[in-house]
């Protein structure tokens, strides 16, 4: 299957590199629609017993539906809500495995600076979004979107940290792939970088295929173990 699904991966890269090339902005995103919904069909056919990962895949593939229409204002606001929920379920998803992690005083200041930092970043950000004093819906999903990319980031490495495997590595890795996505929008959008529309279409294709490896990775593991248990029972 790596084999096939690296293939595939190209494959969906080059179409989405070619859309963009001889397409303009807004019917280019049908194709990353596209690409979402193949691995995303990959997913609810052999990994879909995991309700809260099949969640957060959910929500990612409606919010890149959405993002087809995303100069009406509303359904901007829409896709932003969307994303926020479906990094939440991912932080959700991850919760369990972290329920009993602790803070000591050095990390809270660091990550309380770090928070400081995100939010500077963001106001800067926005002062170059149209109309964004306006419209304070957009405003204040802007800012939550940029604090809970903070927040999923910080709990796949805390996984990653705490356990030091596979499903680990590949969540940071998914992660900064859809922030590096939300950024590289960002930047192509709002600052006229037409360039950064091709790093947005690589990373978030790289994420949608790792999530469905982490979620092979997550159920073949989920099966050793009751295989594991099932015998120490006998």
């Amino acid at each position: 299957m790596k084999f096939w699904l690296a293939l595939l991966v190209l494959v969906m890269i080059t179409m989405n590199v070619m859309a963009i090339h001889y397409l303009d902005p807004v019917s280019d995103r049908w194709f990353r629609l596209l690409a979402t919904l193949v691995f995303y069909s990959l997913f609810l056919i052999n990994y879909r017993e995991n309700r809260k990962l099949l969640l957060a895949f959910s929500l990612l593939t409606l919010c890149d539906g959405l993002l087809v229409f995303y100069e009406d204002a509303i359904i901007r606001n829409l896709i932003y809500f969307v994303r926020i929920s479906g990094y939440l379920a991912i932080v959700n998803f991850l919760s369990a495995q972290l329920a009993r992690l602790r803070f000591n005083f050095i990390t809270f200041i660091f990550s309380a600076f770090i928070v400081v930092l995100d939010l500077y970043m963001l106001h800067d950000m926005a002062t170059y979004i149209p109309g964004y004093r306006e419209d304070l819906i957009f405003t204040v999903l802007f800012y939550l979107m940029g604090l809970v990319s903070l927040v999923l980031v910080g709990t796949c490495i805390s996984y990653l940290n705490r356990y030091a495997d596979v499903k680990g590595f590949l969540l940071v890795v998914i992660s900064i792939c859809f922030v590096l996505s939300d950024l590289t929008f960002y930047n192509a959008y709002y600052l006229d970088f037409d360039i950064f529309y091709y790093a947005d279409r690589v990373v978030n294709i790289i994420g949608m295929a790792l999530l469905v490896i982490l979620a092979k990775k997550w159920v073949q593991d989920k099966k050793s173990e009751t295989l594991t248990d099932s015998i120490n029972l006998e």
